[in-house]
């Protein structure tokens, strides 16, 4: 008997435990995450970019969060766990603070040039 996909309704080769047409797993083992569990990497990058907006070094610390919340996204994308919004948050928030970095450092050198007019 034919097993398919439950993912993108491909026919599945027997005893494979990755589909060859959309790459989901098809079996718990190989699989990073229990699929009730929320992804790690979804769930550490929402929790870096939220202490990014107190602690946010020129916006390194809102980069970190970003990046381990898109890697996050794309393996949640593949059905490695959930947490699809921790990851969108956290890109969400990561970003925010990059910006917030960026316009930090700006305005700081703005006051910095004002202030060496008057030595």
């Amino acid at each position: 008997m034919a097993k398919f996909c439950e993912n993108c309704g491909a026919e599945l080769k027997e005893n494979s435990e990755v589909c060859l047409e959309c790459g989901k797993y098809t079996s718990k083992k190989g699989n990073s995450g229990d699929s009730n569990e929320n992804n790690k990497l979804a769930l550490s990058g929402f929790i870096v970019s939220m202490v990014s907006l107190l602690i946010n070094f020129a916006g390194l610390v809102g980069l970190v969060g970003a990046i381990l919340s898109g890697i996050g996204l794309a393996q949640v994308s593949k059905g490695n766990g959930k947490g699809k919004g921790l990851a969108i948050a956290g890109l969400v928030v990561g970003i925010f603070s990059i910006l917030y970095g960026i316009y930090s450092i700006i305005n700081l050198a703005d006051t910095l040039s004002e202030l060496a007019i008057f030595f």
